[in-house]
């Protein structure tokens, strides 16, 4: 029965922390995109961090806008901020084994992933950065991303609207669509709800290869569900 659900997908939306990422054991709590942007700010206008921090928010709804949809206005490069990110997620994070496996096999195999997480286009590409599966630019496994923030809803994608916008707009079939995450609660009860045919959790703490449950595959390895698409 998982084989024939996984099959026939021929896109997949991809969630991002704890599905493409890892904590380091032992790792502390990295100092979030604002902070990094307020030293940036501090250092370019000579200001302290209250004023550089209410320079930022005058940009804008941070709810319902990425960082680095400000840089312009505050004259911050993005190379700058990108790179304090990545730096301060490299301490945090790492890219397991599986999932560049995966990313890379998709990539041959012609079948498109799209990013859909919380995180916005410019964090999405810093995270996958420190594996080195992007740069600023862009990344070559990944064809569309698909942020929180995407339809300026502050919920994000914790939004009841964020799973139906998607397919609303952006007219993917939700017969061969697959949304991959890591949280039942976020990734496969709201995408099933929405109508979209396919969804795999990664576990990788679980001890069966493979298991069928609550209308999704939970798998332990990427590798599993690279071998049934």
């Amino acid at each position: 029965e998982s084989f024939a659900i996984a099959s026939k997908v021929s896109r997949i939306l991809m969630d991002i922390d704890g599905t493409v990422t890892e904590v380091l054991p032992g790792s502390e709590r990295p100092r979030d995109p604002l902070r990094l942007l307020v030293e940036l700010v501090m250092d370019k206008d000579g200001c302290d961090a209250e004023s550089a921090e209410r320079k930022i928010r005058s940009c804008g709804d941070l709810a319902t806008h990425c960082l680095s949809e400000f840089l312009p206005a505050l004259g911050i490069e993005p190379a700058s901020l990108f790179s304090a990110v990545k730096a301060e997620l490299g301490r945090r994070i790492r890219i397991p084994g599986d999932v560049c496996h995966f990313l890379q096999s998709m990539k041959r195999r012609g079948i498109p992933v799209c990013a859909a997480t919380t995180n916005s286009r410019f964090m999405t590409l810093a995270k996958l950065a420190v594996g080195g599966l992007a740069e600023l630019d862009g990344s070559p496994y990944v064809s569309a991303f698909h942020p929180g923030c995407e339809f300026r809803d502050p919920e994000g994608k914790f939004s009841p609207r964020y799973f139906p916008n998607i397919l609303e707009h952006h007219h993917y079939d939700p017969e061969t669509l697959l949304m991959l995450g890591d949280e039942p609660e976020h990734d496969l009860f709201p995408a099933l709800r929405a109508g979209i045919r396919h969804v795999c959790i990664i576990d990788r703490e679980q001890t069966e290869e493979s298991l069928f449950r609550d209308g999704g595959l939970f798998v332990r390895s990427l590798k599993t569900l690279e071998e049934l698409i």
